[in-house]
């Protein structure tokens, strides 16, 4: 039963992430790596939990990043950057945390499964994921997994993909990730 299980999941998530339009993760991947610039991510429920996990592997690579929320948040302002993660980008916090940001002159990237959703007319720039949203029906075969678990599990394995690109471009080696990660374990 596992095994019928795994090859699905496996074969779902590979055929996702190769479908990554590598135009749009370039661009996304500028805009990250903009220097002197605070990142925030944004993301309800398991969205936020594959978040958190960028925002603990970026933050051993040297960005300064942190998520929505969190009780050492920053201010944002022009030049800074927010990553909204929402595979319909139309939950209301996350859409109500992006046009905020546009007020205060801050870049948005959306990352979604929804081309034509708020978020992404709100977002300077976009990357589009294949999967399912909280809107999709049954007879939706994008996945066999509820809802947006394919999206959640692209964002995860995405925030370590990057995670490698950032650190093959500064030809990093793991001492380098070593350095900034917790000692008092």
């Amino acid at each position: 039963m596992i095994s019928y299980w795994k090859d699905i999941v496996i074969s779902e998530l590979s055929n996702s992430l190769s479908s990554i339009d590598e135009n749009q993760y370039k661009d996304f991947l500028s805009m990250l790596l903009r220097s002197n610039q605070k990142v925030l991510c944004v993301g309800v429920g398991r969205v936020l939990i594959s978040l958190k996990a960028w925002v603990k592997r970026l933050v051993h690579l040297g960005i300064d990043i942190n998520y929505v929320g969190s009780e050492t948040e920053p201010p944002v302002g022009p030049g800074d950057l927010l990553i909204v993660a929402s595979a319909s980008g139309e939950s209301i916090f996350p859409v109500a945390i992006a046009k905020k940001a546009k007020m205060l002159g801050t870049n948005v990237a959306y990352i979604g499964c929804s081309p034509d959703s708020t978020i992404a007319q709100v977002a300077d720039i976009c990357m589009i994921l294949k999967g399912r949203t909280k809107f999709s029906g049954e007879d939706d075969k994008a996945s066999i997994q509820p809802m947006s678990t394919l999206f959640e599990q692209q964002l995860y394995l995405l925030g370590d993909i990057i995670a490698l690109d950032i650190m093959e471009m500064n030809n990093w080696d793991e001492s380098h990730i070593k350095e900034n990660h917790a000692n008092l374990e």
